[in-house]
């Protein structure tokens, strides 16, 4: 089960007991945000709108876990790069040295690199995909298609946008639509766990 920092501050947010800039990343809605150079900026938006919440409890616990998990990593694995509450809403932007910070912080699995590092890494391209073109998802694409590309990809399972540097080409046809073209947003069942490994989404991307 996905625990990541969504599921951390919406456990904050529901809990009755509890009486930098993110320049980069300007979203309304939850969004991970692949970078060029390989970073990770992970945007949580939720209502914050209860006269029992607290603004500093919420913001001391994620410092926390972030300084928690610092302690056993390099200094810049994690850092907490945006914390507001406005209009009723909480927005949080923590950054992540890379994809392996992003799934250690948050208990799950992901990948960020090009399609033959995915297939060298394990991964299982044999699903059914969906060729992208101008941001609008078109005809199936065959899986030998997109395993003989060159082309980089991100591998994870989360219910969110995922914007990438670059124009989406091909995504894997369950849970996902086409926000822009270089986001893609993927909702999973009811059923369905963050972080699950059968539900993990694949976005293929130049």
């Amino acid at each position: 089960m996905k625990r990541n920092i969504t599921l951390c501050l919406m456990t904050v947010l529901m809990a009755a007991a509890l009486a930098g800039c993110g320049a980069n990343l300007d979203v309304d809605k939850n969004t991970v945000y692949v970078q060029k150079k390989g970073g990770i900026i992970e945007a949580t938006v939720e209502p914050f709108d209860k006269d029992y919440y607290r603004q500093e409890e919420l913001e001391a616990y994620v410092n926390e876990r972030v300084e928690r998990y610092v302690a056993d990593h390099d200094e810049e694995s994690v850092e907490v790069d945006k914390f507001e509450v406005e209009n009723g809403v909480a927005t949080l932007h923590i950054k992540y040295a890379g994809y392996e910070d992003y799934a250690g912080f948050n208990g799950v699995k992901m990948f960020v690199g090009t399609v033959p590092q995915a297939l060298a890494a394990g991964y299982d391209f044999d699903l059914d995909f969906l060729a992208v073109e101008d941001g609008v998802l078109g005809e199936k694409a065959d899986a030998k298609t997109v395993t003989d590309s060159d082309y980089k990809v991100v591998i994870l399972s989360t219910k969110s946008d995922v914007k990438v540097d670059g124009t989406v080409q091909y995504v894997s046809e369950k849970y996902t639509s086409m926000a822009a073209k270089d986001t893609v947003s993927i909702t999973l069942p009811e059923d369905a766990m963050d972080g699950e490994e059968l539900a993990l989404t694949y976005i293929i991307y130049k």
